[in-house]
C-alpha cells in the first residue's frame, strides 16, 4: 500500500486531497490509512479523489492495493518475460510506458526493476539500447533490495546468502541496487 507514501513525497496532506475532491475528511483518510479497502468505495469518490491527485482510477488503485508486494511484482514480470517471450516483452513495456507510470506513482523499485529488465533483455537479444531512459539511468536506490528468499536464508539459516546472491547477480539489475540472479525460467 504506497498511497500514504505516496502522499508523504509529494507533501499533500489528507485534508488538501479531501478538500479538492470535495469528499469528507474521514473517507479519505479511512482510504490512505488502510481501514477502508478502495474497491468498497463508490466509482465517483474513487474518481474524485483519483482527479484530485492528478492520477487515473488505475494509477490510484495501485497505490491503494493491500496486497501488493515488490516480490510479487518481480515473480509476475518473469513470468510475463517466460509467457510472453523477452522481445514481445520488452515492445509491451515499452509500448505501454510501464517505466514512467511506476516513476509517476513513486515506485522507484519497480521502476528500475523493469528499467534493469529492459536494458537485460535489449543486451541478450543484440536489441539497441532504448535512449529513452537516459536520465533515470543516473539514479539508482539507495540500498540493495534482495529477493524474498534470500533474505529469509540469511535471517533463518545464518547462510551467507547476500554474498552468494551478489555473485550471481545480472549486472543490468545491480546497476540500480537490484539483486536478482534469474529471469528466464526464474
Amino acid at each position: 500500500m504506497y498511497i500514504k507514501q505516496y502522499l508523504e513525497d509529494n507533501n499533500i496532506s489528507i485534508y488538501k486531497v479531501a478538500n479538492s475532491a470535495l469528499v469528507a475528511y474521514p473517507t479519505v483518510f479511512n482510504i490512505v490509512n488502510g481501514k477502508v479497502d478502495i474497491l468498497n468505495c463508490a466509482l465517483g469518490v474513487v474518481k474524485k479523489i483519483a482527479d484530485a491527485l492528478n492520477l487515473t482510477i488505475d494509477e490510484l488503485l495501485t497505490l491503494c492495493d493491500k496486497n501488493y508486494s515488490f516480490d510479487l511484482f518481480r515473480s509476475e514480470q518473469c513470468h510475463l518475460v517466460n509467457r510472453m517471450g523477452e522481445i514481445e516483452y520488452v515492445i509491451e513495456l515499452l509500448e505501454k510506458k510501464k517505466i514512467d507510470y511506476y516513476w509517476k506513482l513513486n515506485m522507484k523499485v519497480e521502476s528500475f526493476y523493469l528499467l534493469a529488465m529492459l536494458d537485460y533483455l535489449s543486451k541478450r537479444n543484440e536489441i539497441p539500447k532504448c535512449t529513452e531512459y537516459e536520465e533515470l539511468r543516473k539514479y539508482k536506490l539507495e540500498k540493495l533490495v534482495f529477493p524474498a528468499d534470500t533474505e529469509l536464508s540469511e535471517k533463518l539459516l545464518g547462510k551467507d546468502a547476500h554474498k552468494e546472491a551478489l555473485d550471481h547477480a545480472i549486472p543490468e539489475f545491480l546497476d540500480y541496487n537490484i539483486v536478482e540472479c534469474e529471469i528466464i525460467n526464474g
